[in-house]
């Protein structure tokens, strides 16, 4: 039996959008109702790019109905890459998952239907949660079942109306700590990432000091001289995923 709050356009349409995001290649593909993640209390975003408050869909897109949480798993190092181009860091997993998520803009875009990629200040941790992906983890990361915490999320606000996925509300971790005890530098506590002390949220000169130094060379260790992989330390750390990993 179908949804009655929800018309056969919206049940139709969802069901192809998440198609669609399957064959462009996410494995994991939730909707969440935009009134649902506007109901969920402002938090402050500690990275020091955004030093701010998460906001509402209303700031990005009027009318905005539903939420598409993109799930792409990563089962290799390659692509935790990251490349020094002259005075900023790129990150070419990114360029491939935001490529395939502008397919389905595209998509949505010839239906008539309004996109925005990406909106910066919602969470889309919150999204994976309320779309059913899986819960918050203590390393602050979202924990699937099947993938543990080796997923990249991307999202997209619309005003299509779209069917949602129910919320994870299963707790993975339970008594288990190994991410909180793994982690190098002591940044992680349960549930609470401080963002300064991680090894990624470390400034340069941090990372290149007596006192890190030899930790950044054995979690964040150089491909290229202008390439390295970022710390996985606490993932790995984490017991769910790990044989779908090792299976790429």
């Amino acid at each position: 039996m179908g949804d009655d709050r929800f018309s056969n356009e919206a049940v139709s349409l969802t069901a192809e959008v998440k198609s669609r995001a399957n064959r462009y290649g996410f494995d994991l593909v939730g909707i969440v109702a935009a009134a649902d993640l506007d109901a969920v209390p402002s938090h402050w975003i500690g990275h020091r790019d955004y030093m701010c408050y998460t906001k509402k869909t209303s700031d990005y897109l009027e009318g905005a109905r539903s939420l598409i949480i993109l799930g792409a798993r990563v089962w290799d190092d390659i692509f935790e890459a990251v490349v020094k181009v002259r005075d900023h860091n790129e990150y070419p997993e990114e360029w491939r998952g935001e490529s395939y998520t502008r397919r389905l803009i595209r998509f949505l875009e010839r239906r008539g239907y309004r996109a925005v990629l990406d909106p910066d200040h919602l969470s889309k941790k919150r999204m994976a949660q309320l779309a059913g992906f899986g819960n918050f983890g203590k390393n602050t990361l979202i924990i699937n079942p099947e993938y543990g915490p080796w997923m990249r999320l991307r999202s997209i606000l619309t005003d299509a109306e779209l069917t949602p996925n129910k919320p994870f509300e299963k707790d993975l971790c339970g008594i288990c700590e190994k991410c909180v005890k793994a982690c190098p530098v002591g940044a992680i506590a349960p549930y609470k990432l401080d963002p300064d002390k991680c090894l990624l949220g470390m400034t340069w000169e941090q990372r290149r000091s007596a006192e890190f130094r030899a930790i950044w060379d054995e979690h964040c260790p150089n491909l290229t001289e202008n390439t390295w992989v970022m710390c996985t330390t606490c993932q790995r750390a984490c017991p769910y995923g790990r044989e779908r990993r090792s299976l790429g």
